[in-house]
């Protein structure tokens, strides 16, 4: 049997530079440019145990050529994995997969649950090679998701309100609130309320939060819009935009939008993006009718774990 030409280890904290630049090569070898945020990526680390939920490959040269992490999300269970398809070794993709697989199973063989748990992965409809990795890791296709985005032009004028609507920043006060309104209004087929704590570590996590970019929007006084964003290197990104069923069809989305380019457009940035899901069809075209356009794909897969 040949030797492999890679080895897999778990990573340790003072590598963090070196993994991150090895995520943005992965970026530029798909896409051209660069889509992670070294943030995330250390808050990543903060959440997991690298000792056991994460796991590099170095090639022959000792040069990183892959990444894997398996995290937990509430009652959700979600894996990444990395490889740069110029640089990665025949077979590290698989062995990243596995090893994250395995991690999931040793967990649930602790905490069993009373359904058949499922993995999620995330891939680029650019990697053929790491989409292969999954299918014959038996993961199967679930939902598409699309990255949207509006390049801005010079800095935009903000639109003018209806009477009786104001727009404010986010206090503390306006939590419970805030939480409770986001989960009514995502109501698309297949969703499921997020726990409170789960919300609030992904809405409020690191120093990317500022409560002057987290919008509210109120009619006489009530809750009628929100758009939680953030100011990152790259531009604006928002991470969770909702608006009433009662506002719907009314153009408060729309205005919510261009207040938010406007903002940021303000402050130099070049573009404003975000995530959407292909089963939220009419969110989609929403985005698209406000002059976002669709900027990257991904691909959500699922596997079931059934434990012996």
């Amino acid at each position: 049997m040949s030797q492999k030409e890679y080895s897999i280890v778990h990573p340790q904290a003072h590598e963090i530079d070196e993994v991150f630049d090895f995520l943005v090569q992965c970026d530029l070898a798909e896409y051209g440019e660069p889509d992670t945020s070294r943030e995330d990526l250390e808050n990543e680390w903060q959440e997991v145990d690298l000792t056991q939920d994460a796991w590099i490959g170095r090639d022959v040269t000792g040069k990183i050529c892959g990444y894997g992490v398996v995290s937990r999300d509430g009652d959700r269970l979600v894996q990444d994995v990395y490889i740069d398809p110029s640089r990665t070794p025949s077979g590290v993709e698989d062995e990243l997969i596995t090893l994250c697989v395995t991690r999931v199973e040793e967990w649930l063989a602790v905490v069993p649950t009373a359904e058949p748990p499922q993995l999620i992965g995330y891939v680029t409809s650019v990697s053929q090679r790491l989409q292969a990795a999954y299918e014959r890791a038996r993961f199967a296709r679930h939902t598409y998701h699309y990255r949207m985005q509006i390049d801005l032009p010079a800095p935009l004028p903000l639109p003018e309100w209806p009477a009786g609507y104001e727009v404010s920043a986010y206090t503390p006060q306006d939590e419970d609130e805030l939480y409770h309104f986001i989960q009514t209004a995502f109501d698309w087929p297949g969703h499921t309320d997020q726990p409170f704590d789960s919300w609030r570590s992904l809405v409020f996590r690191g120093g990317r939060f500022d409560p002057q970019l987290f919008f509210l929007v109120r009619q006489n006084g009530k809750l009628a819009g929100a758009a939680l964003s953030y100011d990152e290197e790259q531009g604006g990104w928002i991470r969770q935009l909702a608006v009433g069923k009662d506002q719907r069809g009314s153009g408060l989305g729309s205005l919510l939008l261009k207040h938010v380019f406007a903002v940021y457009s303000q402050r130099g940035r070049s573009n404003v993006a975000l995530g959407v899901a292909s089963v939220n069809g009419t969110a989609y075209q929403f985005y698209e009718h406000n002059g976002m356009r669709r900027k990257r794909e991904f691909i959500e897969y699922h596997k079931v774990l059934y434990l012996k």
